[in-house]
């Protein structure tokens, strides 16, 4: 039996894509969260999952950085990510994080649905032409130095969580009581963090976190 994980914070989007499902598949099984927290949550146990579509701009996303930790949680699920963007730029860098499809919310329902019977054959998606050599163009060898998302996405779920307290300033004591780890465990994650960033320093792997989220909100 088919089943899909529906993720989107609009009930009447999710319904949408239910019923896009279902024209694929009419007996398919369908899961939805409205977040990225209950995303991982339904995906932690699930083995029998064969396709999420993810909202990218859902709570919890942060933009890519849900995409990754998806990834990076279930590596083996396919991900297409349903947005209300289209633009070649952020189809580009969904697809170089791991997406296995871009299907933009302006698509009809049959589209849709054609979009996911290609993801589900293990096709790529992407809504055009242009958007496809967008997509599959070869990275710049700058190009993965200046955007540092390139070099965040090879972070753990666990050493991304560990960024983003860094980024809120808090100290290895906090940190160790927020993620229940000891603090060796934490200096561990920092330096495995700091050692795939390429930086020297703490402020210098939360410098590279804040460009990211810049680079994010000028491609929305």
């Amino acid at each position: 039996m088919l089943k899909v994980l529906i993720a989107d914070d609009h009930p009447l989007f999710r319904d949408a894509l239910h019923g896009a499902v279902t024209a694929v598949r009419a007996d398919a099984l369908v899961v939805e969260a409205a977040s990225l927290a209950g995303v991982l949550d339904l995906v932690q146990d699930d083995d029998d999952l064969d396709l999420a579509l993810l909202d990218l701009r859902m709570p919890g996303m942060d933009g890519l950085a849900g995409l990754v930790m998806l990834r990076k949680v279930k590596p083996e699920l396919p991900v297409a990510i349903v947005s209300a963007l289209a633009d070649e730029d952020t189809v580009a860098r969904c697809l170089a994080c791991g997406a296995a499809g871009y299907i933009p919310k302006s698509l009809g329902r049959e589209k849709i649905r054609a979009a996911i019977e290609t993801v589900l054959a293990g096709g790529i998606f992407t809504p055009d032409a242009a958007h496809v050599a967008a997509a599959t163009r070869p990275v710049p060898k700058g190009r993965a130095h200046d955007e540092p998302f390139a070099k965040i996405g090879s972070l753990t779920p666990q050493q991304m969580r560990v960024l983003e307290l860094m980024g809120e300033g808090r100290l290895n004591k906090e940190i160790s009581h927020i993620l229940s780890v000891s603090e060796t465990t934490v200096k561990a994650h920092v330096s495995a963090v700091l050692h795939k960033l390429g930086v020297a320093s703490r402020t210098q792997a939360v410098l590279a976190l804040r460009r990211m989220k810049e680079l994010q909100d000028a491609g929305a």
